[in-house]
């Protein structure tokens, strides 16, 4: 099982704010996946649950989108910016 210091240590670790979010939302999925293993919640509590993790995913999903639609790509390696 995934501990709240292990997920600290991911989240630590990554080199962008970004990365850092994701790590954060998977890390605590998991450790709930395994909380509740063998679990029945009821279907409503479960559809909020799902509800949580699908729209944190999508959010996450827009910014990667938004980033990757508005951040240049890095120059060729050996280019040198001239001022």
């Amino acid at each position: 099982m995934a501990t709240l210091d292990e997920t600290l240590a991911l989240v630590t670790a990554e080199t962008t704010q970004l990365d850092s979010v994701i790590a954060l939302i998977d890390g605590l999925k998991a450790q709930l996946d395994e909380v509740l293993a063998g679990t029945t919640l009821p279907p409503a509590v479960q559809a909020k649950v799902d509800a949580i993790f699908s729209a944190a995913g999508a959010n996450a999903a827009k910014i990667v989108d938004a980033l990757d639609t508005n951040v240049p790509p890095p120059p060729p390696e050996g280019f040198a910016k001239k001022r």
